[in-house]
């Protein structure tokens, strides 16, 4: 009787629905899968019900407990120190990480190839197995939470990257216990004197985006002597600085309440060494270039843009002729800055940005003191008066065209052997006095021999028509012979020379209907004007009217600074050819 009881089985009772629903929130699925278990093994999990109740709400609450603590023990025992994507900070810590064990071995990381590669390119060679072409990972950890030992303390470094629908962020900190941070400021200055290293002999070049300064590029230190121009001006400007500079002159400043920033205009044709000289001061004085497009710039960004400068700093703007005042505008007030050539100025909607907000940051109230502001231009005559005027810009400087001692200089700066270049003898010997004065006499001997060249070469090279940079350019196509670069020196005469014989370009200051053909356009004459203008050059030279002209009743406009009437004109050259 027994035995036919234990095989009938009893009919398995369904869960209850509230009982149903705790599981669910506690075991998401579990319904699902009990029926699938109740079916397929004929268990009844009735039974278990209530000790999966149980243990599944001990879980969830000890799960949210271990998480209030835990948000406690953040709070009020560890010490964190959060860092802005982007800046400085963050370039610097982010560097120091790549370098370190844990980095490398996190099981979530991140793999770039610029992380400041221009600055421990030196350091980690061996990542890229001395191939220059090849470039180089670094690797740095990812979305998480890691850990590390810094001085026999245990940090947390946090990453995490948060994408939005119109930007997104990435929130980097490190953690550590105690309510000191002591350990992280230790850790930050030994970044910094990392970094510090890394950029010493270096100029760091900062560019905008989205508001902030980022690091764009870091070079090599350029040399103030190989800027070729006139030596006194560039001697007065780098004293004027170096005053500027001293720590005396900015307590002067302070002890009169003047504002203490200098500002700086370089003007001159293209390729005189403006943008060069600027990166040759950095250099000289150690200070870092913070470079300013006004094409890409709203108000806003360029206020908080010079908020954010240091104090001692270089800003360069850059071709600043390229962004003219709008003359056409009704009012003052409404003069606008817009980028583009001169002719299109009314017709550029890019990159606007007033030119009262431009002055307001260069020497407003508000204005950013201690920094260096550097303007460059080409044409200086197309730049508006308010911009450049004294108080504004305390010195003018213009980088002219080569004369014969800029282009000796330029020779002497190609050909002439630096120290580099003049190699011992391969069977001298550490400690070799004899072979190392015969090397040196031989340098000395090889730079007499390039200033003797470098004058000849000047005197064949016609003075104040060449830029620096053309004569310098073609001295590199022949920098392994001094002499070879004397023999062509035609080559450079003689494509200025074709360049100049195509049509005189319009004058600076010609407005942008100056610049239509001479010749008379019958549909766009102005019907009440009846002046002609004559150039000085078609009353000397007759012949030149044989061009075609306009009937009498159609003004003709040529570019002159003189006004006639056309049939004063005409009696005018009828009274020279009969002469």
């Amino acid at each position: 009787m027994a035995g036919y009881l234990e095989n009938i089985s009893l009919p398995i009772q369904p869960i209850s629905d509230a009982q149903a629903s705790i599981l669910d929130f506690l075991f998401p699925g579990f319904t699902r899968m009990s029926a699938a278990v109740q079916g397929y093994l004929t268990i009844d999990l009735n039974v278990y019900v209530p000790l999966l109740c149980f243990l599944g709400l001990l879980a969830f609450g000890c799960g949210r407990i271990c998480k209030y603590l835990w948000g406690l023990l953040e709070t009020y025992c560890t010490s964190t120190v959060h860092l802005r994507y982007r800046e400085d900070a963050y370039d610097i810590l982010m560097l120091w990480i790549s370098s370190q064990s844990f980095a490398q071995n996190a099981s979530s990381s991140l793999v770039t190839t610029d992380l400041a590669s221009s600055l421990n390119r030196s350091r980690n060679n061996r990542s890229n197995g001395g191939d220059a072409n090849k470039k180089t990972l670094y690797y740095t950890p990812w979305n998480g939470r890691f850990f590390l030992r810094y001085n026999g303390r245990r940090l947390v470094f946090r990453r995490h990257f948060q994408a939005g629908e119109f930007s997104s962020r990435e929130d980097v900190s490190i953690s550590c216990f105690g309510r000191s941070p002591q350990i992280l400021k230790e850790l930050l200055d030994e970044c910094c004197t990392e970094y510090a290293k890394l950029v010493r002999g270096k100029t760091c070049l900062y560019e905008h985006q989205d508001g902030q300064w980022i690091r764009s590029a870091v070079s090599k230190i350029r040399r103030t002597s190989t800027v070729v121009l006139d030596e006194s001006r560039k001697t007065e400007l780098l004293e004027d600085i170096r005053e500027f500079l001293d720590p005396a002159s900015q307590q002067w400043y302070s002890d009169r309440d003047s504002p203490y920033r200098r500002d700086y205009l370089l003007y001159g044709p293209p390729g005189t060494g403006k943008s060069s000289l600027s990166s040759a001061i950095a250099g000289h004085f150690g200070l870092n270039i913070y470079i300013l497009s006004l094409s890409t710039i709203s108000e806003a960004n360029l206020k908080s843009l010079f908020d954010k400068l240091p104090s001692r700093c270089i800003i360069l703007l850059e071709d600043i002729d390229a962004v003219s005042s709008n003359r056409d505008a009704e009012t003052e007030d409404s003069r606008q800055i817009v980028t583009g050539s001169p002719s299109r100025m009314s017709k550029s909607a890019g990159g606007k940005v007033s030119l009262s907000a431009l002055l307001n940051v260069i020497d407003g109230v508000g204005s950013q003191e201690g920094r260096i502001l550097i303007m460059t231009t080409n044409h200086i005559t197309r730049l508006d008066e308010a911009l450049i005027r004294p108080g504004r810009v305390d010195k003018k400087v213009e980088l002219g065209l080569a004369d014969h001692k800029m282009t000796a200089d330029l020779f002497c700066l190609v050909f002439k052997p630096v120290q580099e270049d003049v190699a011992l003898p391969k069977d001298a010997r550490p400690g070799d006095n004899a072979k190392v004065h015969e090397a040196a006499v031989s340098q000395r001997e090889e730079a007499e021999r390039v200033e003797r060249l470098a004058k000849g070469f000047a005197a064949k090279v016609p003075e104040l028509k060449f830029s620096p940079a053309e004569i310098f350019s073609f001295l590199l196509e022949h920098r392994k012979s001094p002499e070879g670069a004397i023999d062509n020196v035609e080559q450079l005469i003689s494509k200025p020379i074709e360049a100049k014989s195509k049509p005189p370009r319009i004058s600076e200051d010609a407005k942008p209907e100056d610049t239509q053909p001479e010749i008379a356009r019958d549909s766009k004459w102005d019907e009440e004007s009846s002046a002609t203008e004559v150039p000085t050059e078609m009353v000397q030279n007759p012949l030149a009217l044989g061009q075609p002209t306009a009937p009498p009743s159609s003004p003709i406009l040529l570019p002159s600074k003189g006004f006639v009437t056309l049939s004063d004109a005409q009696e005018l050259v009828k009274a020279v050819m009969g002469m």
